[in-house]
């Protein structure tokens, strides 16, 4: 019989095990060594049934001897190597989709695990969806052949858009979309359009910081970026509940707080004006052919909706840099650049991550929906981080007290065409931002809207402050810069199909 003491020292021991084994598994699952610009890699699939059922395949063959079918691996490991992650932890989930991609094709050393480059990429990519569902992420699957026929002009790397069942894309469409989008028609009193507000040489943004409608009435935020908006899959600012440009396209057209084109009341007299220009009659008989009147507000909506996402950008000298058409495509400044905003120590990069420079971002492919709001310290008029009415972010639409202040966080292509800054436009330039950022959070020191945002109790985590160089500001300023698609601003496709010869 053991004695006391030896009793006491076995249950220390088993106790002191239990503690380690449980300290392992309540660690946040972490991906070894993959690069943050890993994130901006994105899948080639439709991601259908057959693409799940060859990457569970794939992943017993390849990966479960040592993750363990269910993802959660053994309890020990072996030779004082890493442990292997928990693929079936639901904060796998905080991972892109070209984080597991990278590790998968690159391996591990530390855990032993070989890297995976003699499986197609295509395998490779059906691995990460089927580890998706490890974490317990119910996945969007599309039918085969789903895609319908269009003819995407993407940028090397770039995804596939999503597009909605109701209104499959068409060249007939784009084109009639465009002819709307800048049409001064579709406004109260024929003087503004679409493009008043998002114009190509500014990314489809503007240069004012809050957007002017019709009226001359000033909104409270300013004209977001069209730019790669086919990839957002909610719109706006911060309204949470808009998700389709066919519906939010009513909003500017018909909205009246704030007045934008000012066609409240005036939905007949639109339609009737677009009916009476024979280019019109012929532009919706091609983009609805076998309508009998194919000129209806819904088709106006499908139209813009289907030109919008067509502004797709990716061609910027980062873009050549970064897929190996052009090694020499950016400076040294802005590599090292590069590497300050996929720090740990700037953070840049969880808010503005992935292949379109920003987490909220969805496409053909992609398991699951990121949406994300943040509250960036730029206002803290209370002292428990409020905002000022209106522009109080989410919580304007929930009402709810810890959504104050949480905005979108845009798209940073062609950032530097698209000044000033933030939802309101209350920052004036690159240099100011990265301040801002760097103080982690805005001190406003007097007037309405005094206070010390790096204080809100709401703030994002991200937003906590750090020290560069000025020789570093200037890095960081170059890397933004190159991010600028010139083809994109000047692209004759996108432009103004009214506007006539030599104006």
């Amino acid at each position: 019989m053991k004695s006391r003491a030896g009793l006491t020292a076995l249950m220390l021991g088993a106790c002191a095990w239990a503690a380690a084994v449980t300290a392992a598994v309540q660690e946040p699952p972490h991906l070894h060594r993959a690069p943050a610009q890993s994130r901006m890699l994105t899948s080639p699939l439709e991601l259908t049934q057959d693409d799940l059922t060859a990457g569970e395949k794939a992943y017993a063959a390849r990966c479960a001897q040592c993750h363990g079918a269910d993802g959660k691996g053994p309890m020990l490991w072996q030779n004082g190597r890493t442990r292997p992650t928990d693929l079936s932890d639901p904060r796998m989930r905080e991972h892109a989709d070209g984080e597991i991609y990278w590790v998968i094709s690159n391996g591990v050393a530390e855990s032993g695990m070989p890297a995976a480059r003699d499986l197609a990429e295509r395998a490779r990519w059906q691995v990460v969806a089927y580890v998706r569902t490890l974490g317990g992420v119910k996945l969007t699957l599309a039918a085969p052949g789903s895609g319908g026929s269009y003819l995407w002009d993407l940028p090397p790397g770039f995804p596939r858009p999503k597009v909605p069942a109701d209104n499959p894309m068409s060249a007939e469409k784009v084109e009639l979309g465009r002819h709307l989008f800048y049409d001064t028609r579709l406004s109260a009193d024929n003087t503004f359009s679409c493009a008043s507000c998002h114009k190509q040489d500014r990314a489809f943004a503007d240069e004012k910081g809050r957007g002017v409608g019709v009226t001359g009435e000033v909104h409270p935020r300013g004209s977001m970026s069209l730019g790669n908006i086919a990839y957002s899959p909610v719109l706006t600012w911060a309204n949470p509940t808009q998700r389709k440009l066919e519906t939010q396209a009513l909003v500017p057209m018909f909205g009246d707080e704030p007045v934008e084109l000012g066609l409240s009341g005036r939905e007949k007299e639109m339609l009737a004006k677009l009916a009476a220009d024979p280019k019109y009659v012929d532009l919706f008989a091609k983009a609805f052919p076998g309508e009998l009147q194919p000129i209806t507000l819904a088709n106006v909506t499908k139209g813009i909706a289907s030109f919008e996402r067509v502004l797709i950008s990716g061609r910027s000298p980062y873009d050549r840099y970064r897929t190996g058409q052009d090694p020499i495509a950016i400076s040294d400044s802005a590599k090292r650049g590069e590497e300050l905003f996929f720090s740990e120590r700037t953070e840049c990069f969880h808010c503005h991550g992935g292949f379109n420079f920003t987490e909220t971002a969805d496409y053909i492919g992609k398991g699951f929906l990121e949406i994300e709001f943040h509250n960036t310290g730029l206002y803290n008029v209370d002292g428990k981080g409020a905002y000022p009415a209106p522009n109080t972010g989410v919580h304007a639409v929930s009402e709810d007290e810890e959504d104050m202040g949480r905005f979108k966080a845009p798209s940073l292509r062609n950032i530097a065409e698209t000044a000033p800054y933030m939802h309101d436009g209350s920052i004036a330039t690159l240099e100011e931002v990265i301040a801002h950022y760097e103080a982690g959070g805005r001190t406003i020191a007097g007037g309405p809207h005094a206070g010390d945002g790096s204080k809100s109790p709401l703030k994002s985590s991200f937003v906590k402050g750090f020290t560069l160089t000025p020789q570093e500001r200037r890095d960081l300023v170059a890397f933004l810069k190159n991010l600028t698609d010139q083809e994109f601003l000047t692209d004759p496709r996108f432009g103004n199909p009214w506007k006539k010869q030599g104006d």
